[in-house]
């Protein structure tokens, strides 16, 4: 996708690449026993056959060629990454961190990568690689509305999602005023470069998005997307994740959205704006992408470990925003996976699973048979070494897990 801005006068200036940086990273502790040292979230399935950093790449493509869709990830994890993004991706594309030092270094590193390979004008939209986003069609939208924003703007554009329950795990975007997306059906050069179809049909896939057809939490434009504010917006302001009487005050009011933590910028604005916040950020852009190993390892291990929303998103007064138009979920947990699933219903059965009056139930096996006979609010996984059985809606605590098997020694089921 190539985009290209427009000066105060509407001139066309320099075309500005969409490329996307997933930020694969994360034990996923909470999805043990199928979350492993050996096999961090990113490539967790949730249907047994596609893992979900494959899934996030596969999301992009029919937008974003492969060869501008780059994955980072520190050194520990990449060769776990690798088998998986040879089939996806370019290898160079696979961007290695000496070590994880928060999502700031992170971003603020793989863009440097990025711009050195491309240019600074390239935007860049910053995507976690273990979220769960369906339908595709509908988030492609959303991402094309969030580049078309951040080459027109030069600003950083957020992606919110509308609650559907006060959560207390996740932080917020407070909206400020509306904005209008640049359209393009009414510029020629944007119509060029940057195809619009109404309804919208993306890759091979027949699932076709328009006005009012959306789906999922966060996603129905009927009722999702409030008409005196529209689409895109001016960010008020973030808020840390809130206590319960906060969250349902928030979800109610109609002017809060989740914070997904999708972020999508070019190259230069980045670099400005951490001149502003971060100096010490802005001048490692730079200085970091062509440094050899040993050298960048010592500099990557300096560098204080900070969040971006933190270091950046939140100190900045140039960041706007636009409305998922996308169900999304974090899935953190076990319950988060059966919330994300459940569509309505009260179970979530995968594989074998017979179930006789369970209820609010997540099971998952393998290569047996599960029943289920009046369990209520449990989470049942069965991986090749372990089966584990949970209060679903204490599934969160599944690090005690962790910790109590490093206490005994038991290295193998870590």
């Amino acid at each position: 996708m190539t985009v290209f801005a427009t000066d105060h006068k509407g001139r066309n200036s320099a075309p500005h690449t969409a490329t996307v940086l997933i930020i694969a990273g994360g034990r996923g502790t909470r999805f043990w026993p199928e979350s492993r040292i050996n096999r961090p979230k990113p490539l967790f399935s949730i249907d047994g056959k596609t893992s979900l950093l494959a899934a996030t790449v596969a999301r992009m493509e029919p937008l974003i060629a492969r060869e501008r869709i780059f994955v980072l990830a520190s050194a520990d994890q990449a060769p776990l990454f690798r088998p998986v993004l040879k089939k996806l991706l370019p290898p160079r594309n696979l961007i290695v961190e000496p070590e994880g030092r928060g999502t700031a270094v992170a971003i603020a590193y793989g863009t440097g990568v990025i711009a050195e390979r491309l240019s600074d004008d390239a935007i860049v939209a910053v995507m976690p690689a273990d979220h769960y986003v369906t339908p595709a069609a509908a988030f492609q939208r959303t991402l094309r509305e969030a580049v078309m924003l951040a080459a027109s703007h030069a600003a950083i554009v957020v992606i919110g999602i509308k609650p559907t329950r006060p959560e207390t795990g996740y932080g917020y975007l407070k909206i400020g005023a509306a904005i209008s997306l640049p359209s393009a059906r009414r510029s020629k050069s944007l119509a060029r470069v940057l195809p619009v179809p109404r309804p919208l049909l993306c890759g091979r896939s027949k699932e076709r998005v328009t006005a009012g057809e959306d789906k999922g939490e966060g996603a129905d434009i009927s009722h999702g997307l409030d008409p005196a504010t529209g689409v895109a917006f001016k960010l008020d302001r973030f808020v840390e994740k809130p206590p319960a009487s906060a969250a349902l005050r928030m979800m109610r009011s109609g002017r809060y959205l989740w914070n997904a933590g999708m972020f999508v910028m070019s190259a230069a604005t980045l670099a400005g704006e951490l001149a502003q916040h971060a100096p010490s950020l802005a001048e490692t852009m730079h200085t970091l992408p062509p440094m050899k190993a040993a050298q960048l390892e010592r500099s990557y291990h300096a560098l204080e470990f900070d969040s971006f929303d933190r270091v950046v998103a939140e100190k900045s007064r140039n960041v706007l925003g636009v409305r998922a138009r996308f169900r999304w979920h974090d899935v953190g947990s076990w319950e988060g996976l059966w919330e994300a699933l459940r569509d309505g219903s009260r179970n979530v059965l995968m594989g074998n699973v017979l179930e006789i009056g369970a209820d609010g139930v997540l099971a998952r096996t393998r290569d047996h048979m599960m029943v289920l006979l009046g369990v209520k609010d449990i989470v049942a996984i069965e991986t090749a070494d372990v089966i584990l059985i949970a209060n679903r809606t204490q599934s969160q605590d599944v690090r005690k897990i962790i910790d109590e098997l490093k206490r005994r020694g038991s290295q193998k089921y870590l």
